[in-house]
């Protein structure tokens, strides 16, 4: 697998950072944007920490096939297994975003 220097750069970005980013919008689910989405679409948050999750193996994967960990043949197999979910989870967070906007839109005041 070729990977460009700039791929390499946001793998290894999105391996180091994507944990604590998930962790960060599990644990601070009290105020803000975030709190209200936690109170109103759970579902919504949770699949999106699972697609931050799939993406984060994906990168991991991307980086143990270039440094020799993984084969090429284990790599297009596991760009499968999670591209699958990936594409079900993208379409799941779209339409529950949307919802969950419109419901924002109704409830406020003065609208």
């Amino acid at each position: 697998m070729t990977l460009s220097p700039f791929d390499l750069a946001i793998a290894f970005f999105i391996v180091v950072t994507m944990p604590l980013l998930i962790w960060v919008n599990y644990s601070k689910r009290e105020g803000g944007v975030q709190g209200y989405l936690w109170r109103e679409s759970p579902i919504l948050m949770w699949l999106s920490l699972v697609f931050l999750s799939l993406i984060f193996l994906f990168s991991l994967t991307e980086l143990l096939t270039y440094y020799g960990f993984l084969s090429v043949e284990t790599e297009d197999n596991m760009s499968m297994l999670l591209g699958i979910p990936m594409f079900f989870l993208s379409m799941s967070i779209i339409g529950f975003g949307i919802v969950a906007a419109l419901r924002y839109l109704r409830a406020r005041p003065g609208a």
